[in-house]
């Protein structure tokens, strides 16, 4: 849930928090720009200690002779800037002096105060005014001290066109970051798309697998994708082989057995001839069944099935094969068990496992089917006493075209469709298939729901 909570985790998510971050780093840059570019002027008190420095200053200006006199002095004192205002008409003797933008009626509001005042303006600090008299004429000086530097990083020590530039830059470098964060992966998966499409089964995308957002699970599922083509085209590649090699055996005996007849010139090579075709044709009939249960185009004809009965009738169809091996198969199961599906489909899928066992049992074993019906599950183990299989296959062997040997015998090769055909019929009826080891032998469960069930109490637990 805490996943689904993250933002970062998804890309809407991660949209709207990026642009809410350039969103809120514009009207806070924008603020600060604003507040630089109105610099306030105001009005502050006087620090005593600056007022008895300026005080010191004043006594040799008010020694002045006149006017001319003191303007000239103000002149050579290069390391104190003054302001001089004749009070008799409010009017600004050296205006070459007066900082750019301040408004001299600022000078005005000073001057009606009672004591000396700290005025800021932008960059320089005004003190003042301090009341002389020179010549019988009343004036007023106001000190000009520059404002301590800002630093490098202040935004009031840039100029406003600078300030621009840097909301400016700021926001594209954002942008900039976030497209490229999108359009890279989205570009890593094209080029593994084309290079996927041009024939290069191996290409998938790796970087973009490792993001957590919906791009990172539209990489996941690429691969995903592209191992299950590759799979599908590998298992079309290696039917081709097996069913090339499986029909080209019994059609090199079907002409074998044509060609001793007409030399012969007799009927005896008839039966052996039937046989190899009735073989490619039941191959033929395995692949169609398959292909269609894989295309899901077979069309289930639901209705009650009792599993007891259609197993004791395996047993029976299947004894004659049991028995030319010795073995004994061995049912225990209650006397109904009434489920919904498809009964001749599902009879192919037990009969296939029930074979399957028979095929790779030893010679005098027991095959033991046990059926259990739980409340809402029936249960079916069908166990031999053969070799096995190693642990890293038990799932392999119900994929289509898999063989866990290379041979290609008949007794023990095939298309390697009879447990891809139980897998998908015992799917298409919601159920589950799986194999484990019993050391010895290989045991294969089958799980289905069970919807409408009758049974009783007596069991069977003796070979038929």
């Amino acid at each position: 849930m805490l996943r689904w909570l993250n933002p970062i985790n998804s890309l809407a998510g991660r949209i709207f928090v990026w642009f809410w971050l350039v969103l809120l780093l514009t009207v806070v840059l924008t603020l600060l720009i604003s507040r630089s570019l109105t610099d306030p002027t105001d009005i502050r008190r006087l620090p005593a200690s600056l007022n008895r420095q300026l005080q010191s200053q004043l006594a040799p200006l008010a020694q002045s002779i006149d006017l001319t006199s003191l303007m000239q002095q103000l002149v050579r004192d290069s390391r104190n800037r003054w302001l001089v205002i004749d009070n008799t008409n409010q009017q600004l003797l050296n205006p070459e002096a007066l900082p750019a933008r301040l408004d001299p009626n600022w000078l005005t509001e000073l001057a009606q105060l009672n004591r000396p005042r700290l005025l800021r303006h932008l960059n320089v600090f005004i003190a003042g005014p301090f009341v002389i008299e020179v010549a019988g004429r009343p004036l007023a000086l106001y000190q000009l001290r520059q404002r301590p530097p800002q630093p490098w990083w202040s935004l009031r020590a840039l100029a406003e066109p600078l300030m621009v530039l840097l909301l400016l830059a700021v926001s594209a470098i954002a942008s900039f970051i976030l497209a490229v964060s999108i359009s890279r992966p989205l570009k890593e998966l094209l080029q593994q798309n084309l290079s996927f499409a041009s024939g290069k089964l191996h290409s998938r995308v790796s970087r973009l697998a490792k993001r957590r957002d919906e791009l990172g699970q539209l990489g996941r599922s690429f691969n995903t994708m592209a191992e299950r083509i590759s799979d599908l085209l590998q298992n079309q590649q290696r039917l081709l082989r097996d069913i090339s090699h499986e029909l080209r055996s019994p059609l090199t005996r079907a002409q074998l057995a044509l060609g001793l007849a007409e030399q012969q010139q007799n009927l005896q090579q008839l039966p052996r001839l039937k046989q190899e075709l009735e073989r490619i044709d039941a191959m033929l009939d395995e692949l169609l069944t398959f292909s269609r249960l894989d295309a899901g185009q077979y069309q289930l004809d639901i209705g009650p099935c009792d599993v007891t009965a259609m197993l004791i009738e395996l047993i029976a169809l299947n004894q004659v094969e049991a028995d030319s091996k010795q073995q004994q198969l061995q049912l225990s199961a209650p006397d109904h068990v009434w489920l919904s599906a498809d009964g001749r489909l599902l009879s192919r899928a037990l009969e296939n496992i029930l074979r399957n066992a028979i095929k790779y049992g030893p010679q005098d074993s027991i095959i033991s089917l046990t059926l259990q019906h739980q409340p809402q599950l029936i249960i079916l183990q069908i166990c031999d006493e053969g070799p096995g299989l190693p642990e890293a296959e038990l799932a392999a062997i119900f994929e289509p075209f898999y063989r866990v040997s290379d041979s290609r015998t008949s007794q023990t090769g095939g298309t390697g469709l009879g447990l891809a055909i139980v897998a998908k019929i015992i799917q298409q009826h919601n159920g589950t298939v799986d194999a484990f080891n019993l050391h010895p032998g290989l045991g294969l469960r089958v799980t289905l729901p069970c919807i409408t069930s009758f049974e009783s109490t007596t069991e069977l637990t003796s070979p038929i």
